[in-house]
């Protein structure tokens, strides 16, 4: 029996040599383009290793996604030895467990795919990365199925070890034409080569994609074209932090130093950060690089514009009103369009340059530019430099007459504007028509905080009722308000119902017991029903709270 082992021993041995030197001549070739692929957490401890394999020459990978998932940095080791780090993440798929990545280096060794199919029966390669001689395994294929017209899914009729998944796979002649599966049941499984042409980075990722790529925490690249970029960097401008934004941005101009959209985009989170000379930097070269210089001067000018406006501070010299009402005044000499008009008015406001920004307007009002929009604008600066609410009032009537009627919803916020003028005004009732308006075109989509403003205006109005409605609007939608339990008690005493105005202020003091002006309301009612001596003790407590009233009525009533 040792003896039928020794010699079992030695055949095997001896067949594995054999193997060793019949590998083909390609192998130490196409070896050199296979690389260990190693990922780190976020802080720099291992997780996994793996092999993955070079597809160009400019430094674009495939390995294993399982190597990918949850990392936070990866490194591959090529044949000779030397590190370079991944870059970035330029595709993922779970469902056949690869990742597509760029490595920072000038050139690489590349294994270029070769589309050609296999017919069942042809002898494959399968190689892993080794420093040394390289790793195979040979597979003979057994079936042919196919996922879609361009991608093939071949069978082997023997599995092979877990450590050659995500290998690449080769032909007799040393082609590469596909990435080995894991093992199911006995037999290996090949994905064709085509399918690293879907590994991409798409401009609006499906569901499937994003979630594989979330699970990767190295940056990712972008999608192949300029276009795709740009609407990619759109939609993730708006569901990625800062810095994230940034890699994404730096890696557009990186990749299209010439294409001036990219250094726009780059200007606005450079702003955000504070960062305002490397901003100014962008802005200079976008102008430089734009195509269309009057749409560049004003993107500029709206720039420092938002700038200014909504992020003063920390002040930056290079950009104040001034420069950026030059830049727009360039765009105007270029193209007198609508919307650099606009952006010059909106300039002279910022700037309490009422006047000339009213005369813009007006002038847009004699045109054919002439809106709602634009008349509502006017409304604001002659508001702004003093014209007199009648004046304001005409230019709102006019704006509302632009629209049909009945009001469409877009009307709503000028209806409601109008409807505060008449306030302003003393014309109560005309402002509660406009707010009660507003309130049917947003269909009543309104707050708290409106009901109760228009309960207040009711009450201005003497309509008591319509204002007693609208504060129990405004406590049902913010129940825990003492501020509305307050108005209510002060209405309900306007119009003499006493108990009703006692359980109003008390609601108010259960919410806010610190409440002077509850404790005067509800003293004075109790006082109004003959109670001198609860009146008198919530007067005082009023008083004791800074309530000067109080005491007034005290001296009135009680003494």
């Amino acid at each position: 029996m040792k003896k039928i082992a020794a010699l079992f021993i030695i055949a095997f041995s001896f067949s594995t040599a054999i193997i060793a030197q019949n590998l083909p001549k390609w192998a130490s070739k196409v070896s050199k383009g296979i690389v260990s692929v190693m990922t780190y957490d976020n802080k720099d401890n291992l997780i996994h290793s793996g092999t993955g394999f070079f597809i160009n020459t400019q430094g674009e990978a495939i390995a294993d996604y399982s190597l990918f998932a949850g990392a936070s940095k990866a490194v591959v080791v090529d044949a000779g030895g030397k590190k370079y780090d991944v870059d970035y993440i330029l595709g993922a798929d779970e469902t056949y467990g690869l990742v597509k990545f760029s490595v920072k280096v000038d050139k690489t060794v590349a294994i270029q795919p070769e589309v050609k199919a296999q017919n069942v029966g042809a002898t494959v390669y399968i190689l892993s990365y080794s420093p040394k001689e390289p790793s195979y395994q040979v597979a003979t294929i057994s079936e042919i199925s196919a996922i879609n017209d361009s991608v093939k899914y071949y069978s082997t009729s023997k599995a092979y070890d877990g450590k050659f998944n995500a290998c690449p796979v080769f032909t007799q002649e040393g082609q590469l034409f596909g990435v080995a599966q894991p093992s199911m049941g006995g037999k290996g499984y090949i994905l064709d080569a085509n399918h690293f042409r879907t590994l991409t980075i798409n401009a609006i990722p499906s569901k499937n994609e994003t979630l594989a790529l979330s699970k990767i925490n190295i940056s990712k690249g972008l999608p192949s074209s300029v276009g795709e970029s740009l609407v990619y960097l759109y939609f993730k401008s708006r569901s990625t932090s800062n810095e994230e934004y940034m890699d994404m941005l730096n890696l557009f101009v990186r990749k299209y130093p010439d294409n001036a959209e990219g250094y726009l985009r780059r200007a606005t989170p450079l702003t955000d950060l504070q960062r305002f000379d490397e901003a100014e930097s962008d802005l200079q070269t976008y102008l430089k690089l734009s195509p269309v210089r009057d749409e560049a001067l004003y993107n500029v000018c709206q720039l420092i514009h938002n700038k200014l406006i909504y992020q003063p501070e920390p002040k930056y010299e290079k950009w104040t009103f001034e420069r950026a009402m030059g830049y727009i005044d360039e765009a105007l000499s270029l193209q007198p369009r609508l919307d650099y008009k606009l952006e010059k008015a909106q300039l002279h406001v910022a700037m309490s340059e009422f006047d000339k920004a009213y005369a813009i307007y007006d002038e847009l009002n004699h045109s054919s530019d002439r809106s709602p929009a634009t008349l509502y604008a006017a409304s604001l600066a002659a508001e702004a430099r003093g014209d007199s609410l009648s004046e304001v009032i005409e230019l709102m009537d006019s704006a509302l007459a632009m629209f049909p009627t009945p009001h469409p919803a877009d009307a709503a916020t000028f209806v409601l504007r109008r409807g505060k003028l008449f306030e302003a005004a003393g014309k109560y009732r005309d402002a509660v028509k406009d707010y009660n308006e507003f309130c049917y075109l947003s269909n009543n989509k309104v707050n708290a905080t409106f009901y109760y403003d228009k309960a207040q205006l009711e009450t201005k109005a003497r309509m008591y009722q319509q204002a007693i409605d609208d504060i129990e609007l405004a406590i049902s939608a913010a129940p825990r308000e003492p501020l509305f339990y307050l108005e209510k008690c002060a209405i309900l005493l306007r119009v003499n119902q006493l108990d009703e105005c006692i359980k109003a202020a008390q609601q108010t003091l259960q919410l806010d017991s610190e409440n002077a002006d509850a404790y005067r309301m509800l003293g004075y009612a109790q006082l109004q029903k003959g109670d001198k001596t609860a009146a008198l003790q919530n007067l005082n407590r009023a008083k004791e709270l800074g309530d000067e009233a109080a005491q007034e009525i005290i001296n009135t009533y009680l003494k």
